[in-house]
């Protein structure tokens, strides 16, 4: 018989195992402890509830109603975020690298991009979506709207249907990346 304990983990409450809460408390330290204040990125207050939503995210997607977080749910967790720096949770009880990019497949939606936006953020969502430069969609925008004059409807359009990437999981989305903590760290926004 185990222990089992209430938890609010970024914002939900989780029913979780005591040497499960403990192992997840011992992670977060040490990811706190490795965190950097760098001019221009986000306090590392705000980090780890970024961390801490992302965690809840992938704890709602891997239990049902009513079931435990167990210490396996928990370390499987750890392993795919990994640390800020790209190094290894020294408490992990494996040995491999936690950059949490290896041979994952990550969930690749479209989304307005901020971070590099010219007007609504249209052209720059569509270029990371589809991996290619931002000037040339620009482009092909501006000759489709000054030779058929439809391309500011479809810029319109996109720009009402498509949600924004505000948080760091949304921008590793954009790009069909691992929003893992490293490379959730690549896309810190100074406005959440």
């Amino acid at each position: 018989m185990k222990k089992v304990l209430n938890a609010g983990i970024g914002n939900v409450p989780f029913v979780i195992e005591e040497d499960a809460y403990q192992r997840l408390s011992s992670y977060l330290a040490h990811f706190r402890s490795k965190l950097k204040a760098e001019p221009g990125q986000l306090r590392p207050d705000e980090v780890m509830e970024d961390l801490e939503e992302r965690i809840a995210e992938l704890f709602s997607a891997g239990i049902s109603s009513g079931q435990v977080v167990t210490l396996e749910m928990v370390e499987k967790v750890i392993e795919q975020l990994g640390m800020p720096d790209g190094s290894s949770d020294s408490d992990a009880k494996t040995s491999s690298s936690n950059s949490g990019a290896a041979g994952e497949s990550a969930p690749h939606k479209l989304y307005r991009d901020p971070l590099n936006k010219a007007i609504g953020g249209v052209c720059s969502g569509l270029a990371a979506y589809f991996d290619i430069d931002v000037v040339l969609v620009r482009i092909i925008f501006a000759v489709v709207t000054l030779a058929y004059g439809s391309g500011a409807l479809v810029y319109l359009i996109f720009w009402i249907i498509c949600p924004t990437a505000t948080t760091p999981v949304q921008q590793c989305e954009l790009r069909g990346i691992v929003p893992s903590a490293e490379n959730m760290a690549k896309f810190r926004t100074n406005g959440k």
